[in-house]
């Protein structure tokens, strides 16, 4: 619970000091991190780097673009796995019949359902949300499918920040499983992290602290493409550096806002972003 619970917080507590920005990349006015996950993102994160890494924020805002354009072209289920805390569901607009299922443990989910409480807001989205109660290390599959998953729809898989703590053969096994539960002209967003990041000098302090909090990354992806097509994907994929400097060989898929040019970072060309659909 420790690995999950504290990147849940600190992405939060990323989102939250992007929202305050005059040129924000992200507005999320419900991150529902607490003062002591915000301290540990200062801590381990933000003073030795120097900056809170944009992916965070930009991994977000396309992320609810991807929602909305599935919502737009008339996908009606959207699957969130790992959700955390994430409140897209409650500030998007999304359709009165489409199904929103968010996925994670039953301790995170109480977590999350006492800090919205707290928030002493009425939060009611606009399509049907689901929670379900799962550990996607175990049986969660036909926990959707109680929970009201439908395998024969078309569905958006929303997969973000999850595969990095996953070693190999856990992160193939779960695009597989996702694949077999998706219906022809399903989507994946998702992303997952290089692994010459685990080599990169300057971000050497951040991993000695994450791995003294036991929430280090456990695998990479030089290969993006091939792994999601191993998977039965086909696949596109970026770093927050493409998007903020778009090429003519890799141009943003149609759909995604500008990323501005002060989202390349110096960890901004370790993380991938990767949309996919079946194949």
């Amino acid at each position: 619970m420790q690995t999950i619970s504290s990147t849940a917080g600190w992405t939060a507590a990323a989102r939250e000091l992007e929202t305050v920005r005059a040129d924000r990349i992200l507005e999320d006015p419900l991150t529902l991190c607490t003062d002591a996950e915000r301290r540990q993102w200062q801590d381990v994160v933000v003073s030795v780097l120097g900056y809170s890494p944009p992916v965070v924020s930009v991994r977000a805002r396309l992320g609810d673009e991807a929602v909305r354009m599935a919502a737009e072209d008339g996908i009606r289920q959207v699957v969130s796995l790992a959700a955390g805390l994430e409140s897209r569901v409650f500030r998007l607009e999304l359709p009165t019949d489409l199904l929103y299922m968010e996925v994670d443990l039953p301790a995170l989910l109480e977590a999350r359902r006492r800090r919205l409480d707290g928030a002493g807001l009425s939060l009611r989205p606009g399509c049907r949300r689901v929670e379900v109660a799962a550990d996607l290390s175990g049986d969660w599959e036909q926990r959707l499918v109680d929970a009201g998953f439908d395998p024969r729809a078309r569905t958006l898989w929303v997969v973000e920040g999850l595969l990095p703590y996953l070693d190999a053969e856990a992160c193939r096994t779960l695009l597989r499983t996702v694949r077999g539960l998706s219906a022809p002209g399903s989507r994946l967003w998702c992303d997952h992290i290089h692994p010459d990041v685990f080599t990169a000098a300057h971000y050497a302090p951040v991993l000695t602290s994450l791995d003294e909090l036991g929430v280090l990354w456990a695998s990479g992806w030089t290969d993006p493409v091939a792994q999601l097509e191993a998977a039965g994907w086909a696949a596109r994929t970026w770093t927050v550096k493409d998007l903020a400097h778009p090429q003519p060989g890799n141009p943003p898929a149609a759909w995604m806002p500008p990323v501005p040019a002060r989202a390349d970072t110096s960890d901004s060309g370790y993380h991938w972003l990767i949309w996919a659909h079946t194949a």
